[in-house]
């Protein structure tokens, strides 16, 4: 599997965090702890895969795309709410969800990019997720274009946090 040979390679750098992506049930979410994910990434909300990510200490962000979703994810302990897909329920619906829900931690994925980001954390989201955007460039074998763009993801990341006001 995928997830443990990264695992093991990476094991010892803690500039590495391996996780599993569009985990759909409690099965999947399992094997992938069990081969080494330090993390879990859903697209939809699943209870079941909530309970298994709380069991074995590990962060569970589910998508969601309503209040009600958002609020039953946090319920069942989901560490950070992946909003998705991001570029169908817009910035306005962050907005909106900090209102009654401030204390959520929400990371919007799709529709994120280089260039937009900081409109999203101005908003107040803990993280973003991006696909495309960042690894476009493997799909012809250009890996190291990859990286590059991983790096300017990071620089960005860390020029945001310097010009953050502290709250």
């Amino acid at each position: 599997m995928l997830i443990k040979r990264i695992s093991e390679e990476f094991i010892d750098d803690e500039e590495v965090i391996v996780g599993a992506g569009t985990v759909l049930d409690a099965v999947t979410a399992r094997i992938a702890i069990m081969a080494g994910a330090k993390f879990v990434v859903s697209p939809s909300f699943d209870q079941e895969t909530a309970f298994i990510c709380n069991e074995y200490q590990i962060p569970y962000l589910p998508g969601c795309m309503m209040i009600t979703a958002v609020k039953t994810a946090l319920r069942y302990g989901a560490d950070i709410v992946k909003i998705f897909p991001g570029s169908t329920v817009g910035k306005g619906f962050v907005k909106a969800i900090k209102v009654p829900l401030p204390f959520a931690n929400v990371m919007p994925t799709g529709g994120v990019n280089l260039e937009n980001m900081h409109e999203w954390f101005d908003l107040g989201v803990i993280a973003v997720g991006t696909g495309s955007d960042l690894t476009g460039k493997a799909s012809e074998g250009d890996f190291s274009g990859v990286i590059d763009r991983a790096r300017e993801y990071r620089a960005e990341y860390e020029r945001l946090l310097s010009v953050a006001t502290p709250l």
